[in-house]
């Protein structure tokens, strides 16, 4: 049989020729694919760059606040230890106000120690010699022959504004502190003392600061008076309590009132 020419032109398909043509579509493929995944990645790409620079960013400032709070920690510490040496001082000067307050205190009520404060006395009964008006009131209220000879170094009303009603109280400093002591025992012996009428009271005369030291222990003097109970205000002030032959000695009005409390459950 004649074979035709159609049939004549087609070569037959070897294996060379097979391994060609996947070779080729294989590369088809791959350049179809790699074009296609780089399209896609492109945004994810560049979006990981985006990332990264934001990364990269906040690393540096990050590291700037690490610096920054590096050298805030190193300054607190610095002014720690200054307040330190501060508070030190502050305390050493506290404590030597405290004994210089202490000393002033102490040098203003020695220089009252030979004072008396008389209150009760109308204002201007004194007129305008108060030295010798009390000079005279105390020889004759007192009747004490050592007064015969009391010597007054001053009295006057004390510094207070003049009140509307009553009367400020006379300072009167004595020469002899022994006369002065003699008035004052014989002012603590005396109850319902009267000066043409007139209730006076004497009392030493103390600074502001030591008086309200003093009258702190009143209400434990009150009820030490009420049990019998022996006891003395020491000056400046401090309370001696003398009970069953023993004697305790309080420096604090709080301390004498516990006391107070344990014995009274005895």
């Amino acid at each position: 049989m004649a074979t035709s020419a159609s049939e004549a032109s087609v070569q037959p398909l070897t294996l060379v020729m097979l391994v060609g043509e996947l070779e080729k579509l294989r590369k088809d493929v791959t350049g179809e694919l790699t074009a296609s995944m780089n399209t896609a990645l492109a945004p994810i790409q560049a979006s990981l760059q985006k990332i990264t620079d934001t990364v990269a960013t906040h690393t540096a400032t990050i590291t700037g606040m690490e610096t920054a709070l590096s050298a805030h920690s190193d300054g607190i510490t610095t002014l720690e230890r200054e307040v330190a040496v501060l508070k030190s001082k502050l305390e050493t000067t506290n404590q030597v106000n405290d004994r210089l307050q202490l000393a002033v205190e102490d040098l203003v009520s020695r220089s009252k120690r030979q004072n008396l404060r008389v209150i009760g006395i109308p204002e201007g009964m004194e007129g305008d010699d108060a030295r010798l008006f009390m000079t005279t009131l105390f020889k004759k209220m007192v009747g004490d022959p050592q007064l015969d000879t009391l010597e007054l170094d001053r009295a006057h009303r004390s510094l207070a504004p003049k009140p509307p009603q009553g009367s400020r109280p006379l300072i009167v400093r004595f020469h002899k502190y022994a006369q002065k002591e003699r008035v004052l025992l014989w002012a603590r012996k005396s109850r319902d003392v009267l000066y043409q009428g007139h209730p006076i009271r004497i009392f030493e005369d103390f600074s502001a600061t030591l008086a309200k030291k003093r009258a702190a222990f009143n209400k434990v003097k009150s009820q030490l008076y009420k049990e019998g109970i022996r006891f003395g205000l020491l000056y400046p002030a401090r309370l001696r309590v003398t009970i069953n032959g023993q004697t305790r000695i309080f420096d604090s009005a709080e301390e004498a009132e516990r006391f107070y409390q344990v014995h009274s459950k005895d």
